[in-house]
């Protein structure tokens, strides 16, 4: 993930999460990569999915996530503004760009925009992007290796396995305290059960 947060503000959301995190810095923005698996139960102890279905907090927006997910490509987007809800550009082999159901679509406005892109480059940047998620025959790495490049934004090294996160400058590394993890496998299943209930006839 990607944001133009302070790494301060980065290490304190990181603290607050499910597992292990990276924090660094790479030509001016904050990264924050997951570093070991989170300590939550299945399905939540996916360290790549669970760091995509995180939401920014609103001091780490504008931010962007790019997870490889299988042989899909996903881009978080969180958009600045107060109370908007992270949105989601997914890339399916053969397919390209997908809908996925109750998930809110990001459009490559959306990411030019968070990107932080002037009105010129945007405009060239939505074109691209839209071409690069059109086209199912490409593979997961390039799709977000020419979303990056498009966008503007540092990391394809790191994606590509070029570079390491714990490399990075002033890297550190964050444990969170395991309350979090308890705290939220049991909003997990209070949210089943209540689900459960709701269906009964």
């Amino acid at each position: 993930m990607l944001s133009q947060c302070r790494p301060e503000v980065a290490l304190a959301w990181a603290r607050r999460g499910l597992g292990p995190m990276l924090v660094g810095q790479l030509d001016g923005w904050t990264v924050v990569a997951p570093d070991g698996p989170p300590k939550a139960r299945f399905p939540y102890d996916d360290a790549v999915r669970t760091l995509a279905g995180r939401p920014a907090g609103m001091r780490m927006r504008p931010a962007l996530g790019f997870f490889e997910v299988g042989r899909q490509a996903v881009v978080t987007c969180h958009p600045p503004q107060w109370r908007a809800v992270q949105r989601w550009a997914v890339w399916t082999p053969r397919e390209g760009s997908v809908s996925i159901p109750g998930l809110p679509t990001a459009r490559p406005v959306d990411l030019a925009a968070a990107a932080g892109l002037d009105v010129v480059r945007a405009i060239r940047a939505e074109t691209a992007l839209h071409d690069i998620f059109a086209d199912g025959s490409s593979d997961a790495s390039a799709v977000l290796a020419a979303a990056l490049l498009e966008l503007g934004l540092p990391g394809r090294e790191l994606l590509a396995g070029e570079s390491a996160v714990a490399d990075l400058p002033g890297v550190r590394r964050v444990v969170p305290k395991d309350r979090h993890a308890r705290s939220f496998d049991k909003l997990v299943q209070e949210e089943e059960r209540y689900r459960l209930e709701e269906d009964l006839p």
